[in-house]
Formats: C-alpha cells, sequence, structure tokens
C-alpha cells in the first residue's frame, strides 16, 4: 500500500522522480550572460536533474547573468550581494559554472578565467568551464561555421588543459548533434529567431550537456517537456534522445582528453 501511495504521489509531480533522502543536493553557480539568459539554462539544468532516477543527485541553482556580460565585465562587477564574486565568496557553491561571451578574446579570457577560477578555488568550490555554441554568420559575418565554434570552444578546452579545469564544450555538442554537414535549416534549429542565440532546442543541448559535466550521469532519459519555462516547451521525444546521446558522447570525449 505505502509504495501505491509513493506512485501517485510521483504521478501528481509529473512523473518527476521521487528524491531518496541520502541522494546529493549540488549547490551550483551559474555566471554567464544571455545565452543561459535565453531559455533559463540555470533552471532547466535543475529540472532535468529533478527528473534523474531518485538516486541521482539534484542540482540547487543560483545564478549572476548578465546580458552581454563577459567575464571580464562580471570581475569588474566588484563585490557586492549580487555580483559574481559576491555570491562566490559568501556562500557555498560545489561548482561554479563560468561562461564567457561569443566574441571573446584569448588574452582576456585566459586573464578573467584565471582570476575567477582563483576565487572560487579560495572559497572551496570547483570551477568549470561553459564554452557555447557560436553566433550565426547572420548575426555577426566574421561567424563562420563551424570555424567560430571550434575557435571558442578549442581557446577554453587549452586553458582547462592548463589549468586543470573541466570544460563542458557545447559547441562541439552541438557539432555531435548536427552531423559532419548539416544543412542551414538544421542548423537554424537550434537558434531562436535572431540566430545568435540559442533556441530551446540549442538550450537543451546546452543543460544535457551541463547536467553530465556536473554530475558525471548519462542525461539519457531526462525531462523534455518544461511547462513553467518561457510559456512552456516540449522538445519532440526523438530529438531529446539524440541531443541527450550528443552531450554524453561529447562529456565520455572531454574526459578522454
Amino acid at each position: 500500500m505505502k509504495s501505491f501511495a509513493l506512485a501517485l504521489i510521483a504521478i501528481a509531480l509529473g512523473c518527476h522522480a521521487l528524491a531518496d533522502p541520502s541522494a546529493e543536493t549540488l549547490r551550483v553557480l551559474f555566471v554567464g550572460n544571455s545565452q543561459m539568459i535565453a531559455w533559463d539554462l540555470p533552471e532547466m539544468i535543475k529540472q532535468m536533474a529533478g527528473s534523474a532516477p531518485a538516486t541521482h543527485p539534484r542540482i540547487d541553482a543560483g545564478r549572476v547573468l548578465m546580458s552581454g556580460g563577459t567575464l571580464k565585465r562580471h570581475w569588474e562587477a566588484g563585490i557586492t550581494k549580487t555580483s559574481a564574486r559576491g555570491m562566490i565568496a559568501a556562500e557555498h557553491w560545489d561548482y561554479v559554472v563560468v561562461q564567457e561571451i561569443y566574441g571573446a578574446r584569448e588574452p582576456d579570457f585566459d586573464e578573467y578565467a584565471a582570476r575567477f577560477d582563483e576565487e572560487i578555488r579560495k572559497a572551496g568550490s570547483k570551477t568549470i568551464l561553459f564554452a557555447t555554441a557560436n553566433v550565426t554568420e547572420f548575426y555577426s559575418p566574421s561567424f563562420t561555421y563551424p570555424e567560430a565554434f571550434r575557435n571558442l570552444n578549442d581557446m577554453q578546452i587549452e586553458f582547462g588543459k592548463k589549468k586543470g579545469i573541466p570544460v563542458a564544450a557545447a559547441g562541439y555538442a552541438w557539432m555531435k548533434y548536427l552531423g559532419p554537414n548539416p544543412s542551414l535549416e538544421h542548423r537554424l534549429d537550434l537558434y531562436n529567431k535572431d540566430k545568435g542565440h540559442p533556441g530551446a532546442k540549442g538550450s537543451y543541448i546546452y543543460a544535457c550537456l551541463l547536467y553530465a559535466v556536473i554530475t558525471r550521469k548519462n542525461p539519457e532519459g531526462l525531462a523534455n517537456e518544461f511547462k513553467d519555462i518561457r510559456g512552456g516547451f516540449v522538445i519532440p521525444k526523438d530529438e531529446a534522445v539524440k541531443m541527450q546521446k550528443a552531450a554524453w558522447d561529447q562529456y565520455r570525449e572531454s574526459m578522454n582528453q
């Protein structure tokens, strides 16, 4: 009777897995810009973690998101209650996910990523670099595919290797999902209408990869419906399965680099 009652509760909660009381809850601070804002990436990851098997970690997501925000701008915001540096110092986070802007240049990125990593380590937390996909040539003509994706991701992968920081290379996860010769239509399907920010589908690949890097768990079977994010949306099941696989393949590849 007790197990039947628990099953009914699970159904009432929208089929989200009931958390095992002993399951770990990871506190994760997301520091980034409109690439995270577009489809509320921290909330998406939190909900996906909540749909995982009951023994898998849950995620408590904090955020410091600034439209157009580079790591340099986040650093120069100083130490206030709502700034990245202030929140890193004031609270305990298991991980801090740090995301650079699409047009970053290596000298600035290296300097401010190193500064943030030092502060994060000092606070007893661990850094994760989040390298996004890049904008399209329609958003900014010099950013051609796939070169712009590779430039942005390789810069951060190399930095991660030097500093011993895991990198969620989402540009490469997108490329795995798209395949070797994607049509323009297939590429644009991952973007918002502005052809610069990720759409719901592109953000879902981001979320699958970050979930894997944060939890070290396969995103296979996680939630693909989000009723209270941006008015609600669903990633079609067949596409979600392919996105989860692309993200997991990218995660496993990064672990072997």
